[in-house]
């Protein structure tokens, strides 16, 4: 039986980046209701028809575990398990300095799908606003 490799799966030819993380779904899912120093944001696009939502767990300050889900094509989908990925261990202030540029930049993310990175920076800014109201939880 010969194997399927993500390169030969890929017939529309999205970055290797993009496939790999479209394929390999890491953090995918979400928190149960109620765990502790846990903090959603979500952005969508309805003109692309994407939704990507973070979860991030802190502990300490840091981000500790992460989940995300994302609807979407495979882009929006990359953005999600990458951003959630880059963000273990960071503080808000380190969070806080991601860009759609460097989405874009490290996906190799094409000119015509740009809109996929800003749903990635514009869900981790709507995760950092709900930082201030639930404070007290992210350094439990």
């Amino acid at each position: 039986m010969e194997t399927v490799t993500a390169t030969d799966a890929n017939p529309f030819g999205y970055a290797e980046s993009i496939w790999r993380l479209f394929l390999e779904t890491p953090h995918a899912g979400e928190f149960a209701p109620g765990t502790p120093g846990v903090v959603t944001g979500e952005a969508g696009s309805k003109a692309a028809r994407s939704v990507l939502r973070l979860q991030l767990r802190f502990e300490q300050g840091r981000v500790a575990d992460v989940r995300y889900k994302a609807y979407g094509c495979p882009n929006s989908i990359a953005v999600g398990a990458w951003i959630v990925d880059w963000c273990l261990g960071k503080t808000p202030a380190e969070l806080a300095s991601l860009r759609a540029a460097d989405l874009r930049a490290a996906l190799e993310i094409a000119d015509d799908r740009a809109h996929c990175a800003l749903l990635g920076e514009d869900a981790l800014q709507a995760a950092l606003a709900a930082i201030a109201p639930s404070k007290n939880r992210v350094n439990s």
